[in-house]
């Protein structure tokens, strides 16, 4: 079972977000394309990179994705989850409508973060303590802090 890996951001990260962002825009020139998670902060994180692509064509733009090299994963919620690896870095896309409550949720979580450096700092340290886990719990116990930390101040 592969652990999570918690990593500072990186000029290797920064380069493979601005080739993920030209590549995914040339895959879907019709949808809009975000970073979020830690590498949209930046902050420390998880090892790879995760995006948001914004579009009422989500089937399609899914199955371009797919044509582009990305592997499927499950719908849920009215998302679709993709991802593909890039000399080890997870790349993970999720698909969504515009008026689907994860855009603003993502969007707000990167502005508080970026606003509030305390709050940053206090994630960061949380996270490194998950280095090791599995994706699983890495995603359980991050998505708590979140609920508990980040979320009541963007509502």
């Amino acid at each position: 079972m592969k652990k999570v890996e918690i990593v500072e951001p990186s000029p290797e990260i920064f380069a493979l977000q601005e080739r993920m962002l030209t590549e995914i825009r040339s895959l879907l020139p019709d949808a809009s394309v975000e970073f979020v998670g830690a590498s949209a902060v930046p902050m420390v994180g998880r090892r790879g990179i995760d995006v948001i692509v914004i579009s009422k064509d989500i089937q399609r733009n899914t199955g371009l994705l797919v044509d582009g090299g990305f592997s499927r994963g499950p719908i849920e919620h009215g998302i679709s989850y993709l991802k593909k690896y890039v000399n080890d870095i997870e790349v993970g896309v999720q698909v969504m409508s515009p008026e689907n409550k994860m855009v603003s949720t993502h969007r707000g979580i990167i502005r508080t973060l970026r606003e509030h450096e305390a709050l940053r700092k206090q994630y960061e340290d949380f996270k490194r303590t998950l280095s090791g886990l599995s994706t699983n719990e890495y995603k359980k116990k991050k998505s708590e802090w979140i609920e508990k930390y980040i979320l009541p101040e963007i509502n």
